[in-house]
């Protein structure tokens, strides 16, 4: 890089950080009720926080100029550099800025609100460009006034909208320096959300230990897509023989522990956390879960198993986390807002399925809706081995006509 480009680059980063670093709400707070905002409600200086310490017209002010500073930042980086990297670098800068004020002994904000702004611009981009579908972004849109409504906390809606999002452009989006950059701010927020959850204590596994959910059985249940991706590019015989050869694992001991009353002592007294408690005289969950997947992978083509067992793997585990922590309206033995995140995670993987199987949308939405009311109804079949197979039937059987 040559000296005068550097000052450039120099120039851009350090507006941008000078720029992202004033934070409205610190200085409306000192004005308005002689406190720091940082001391106050959540403790951030964004616009949350400020809603809630000084009011809706405060709030107002400070997210218009939160949300803009990395999109302005963007701007006069590219402007005094001549290049896109510059202004990445200016807009990385300016959220760095928020998050780290100079004046303030490095301790500000969170830099979500600027980080949006950014994420919106690039995705109005992408849009324009014809990278992402408008369907995609209805269905986003859709999703988060779903989420909304049941979570009512914006960190568990961020937790399932931004890996969605995160995915979809990762799919649809060639490669570029805009595509990464939005990927990492992407990433940014997200971990922001996470930090907040725990931060504020609105995620307790005790809770969930509680209702008789073991812990790494729950978090483990996504890694099972690893099993699909492996399915697209390994030959259908090998990844049935590993399945199969897996789900004996779980299957063996569940056939020993009941029909040996001993066995089944040992495993509920002396190792535990494997079996829930429910599950001393019937199959574990898991090996229902694996029993059929390994079934829909057999009796099924590959773009209808790998649908449907994405409704099982995913639909399952958004509908426990999400009908636990906020699940208020019974819906026979599970939650309204369980089944509806079960639907929105089977709408989402559906979704971002869709381009890599001969499948047309609304077959697989009504795959998906299927998969739902099967997991939400009191069937007499455990949800585990019904869901997939079920909602793999009505695909099958709806492609025929």
């Amino acid at each position: 890089m040559k000296h005068l480009d550097f000052i450039f680059y120099f120039t851009a980063v350090l507006i941008g950080y000078l720029f992202g670093s004033f934070l409205p709400a610190y200085f409306l707070a000192q004005k308005l009720k002689g406190v720091d905002i940082r001391e106050e409600g959540t403790k951030n200086a964004g616009t949350v926080n400020t809603y809630h310490v000084l009011g809706l017209f405060p709030a107002i002010i400070t997210a218009v100029f939160d949300v803009s500073k990395g999109l302005i930042s963007l701007y006069l980086g590219q402007l005094i550099t001549g290049s896109a990297f510059g202004g990445y670098l200016a807009a990385a800068a300016s959220i760095s800025g928020h998050v780290f004020p100079f004046y303030l002994k490095f301790r500000g904000g969170q830099g979500v609100a600027s980080a949006t702004g950014l994420l919106i611009y690039f995705l109005g981009i992408f849009y324009g460009q014809g990278f992402l579908p408008w369907f995609s972004l209805f269905l986003l849109a859709f999703l988060v006034i779903i989420l909304s409504w049941i979570a009512r906390k914006g960190e568990f809606v961020g937790g399932f909208i931004l890996p969605s999002l995160f995915f979809l452009i990762l799919i649809f989006v060639p490669f570029s320096a805009a595509k990464l950059f939005s990927l990492l701010i992407i990433l940014y927020i997200l971990a922001i959300n996470v930090l907040n959850i725990w931060k504020f204590g609105l995620w307790k596994p005790s809770e969930f230990a509680q209702k008789g959910l073991i812990g790494w059985r729950l978090y483990l249940r996504p890694l099972a897509f690893l099993l699909i991706l492996i399915y697209f590019k390994l030959e259908r015989k090998i990844v049935l023989t590993f399945l199969g050869a897996l789900t004996l694992f779980f299957l063996v001991p569940d056939l020993l522990r009941l029909i040996s009353n001993q066995i089944n002592r040992f495993f509920f007294v002396k190792v535990r956390k494997i079996y829930k408690e429910k599950e001393k005289t019937r199959f574990s969950s898991i090996t229902l879960f694996l029993v059929s997947f390994f079934l829909t992978l057999l009796l099924f083509e590959q773009d209808i198993a790998v649908v449907a067992i994405s409704f099982l793997i995913f639909g399952d585990f958004f509908s426990k986390i999400y009908g636990l922590r906020f699940g208020r309206t019974p819906f026979f033995d599970k939650t309204v807002q369980g089944s509806l995140a079960h639907f929105c995670a089977c709408l989402m993987a559906g979704y971002i399925l869709h381009p890599f199987v001969q499948i047309s949308l609304p077959v697989i939405f009504l795959g998906g809706l299927v998969a739902s009311l099967v997991e939400a109804l009191p069937l007499g079949i455990d949800d585990n081995l019904s869901v997939a197979l079920i909602s793999a039937s009505v695909i099958y059987i709806t492609r025929l006509f």
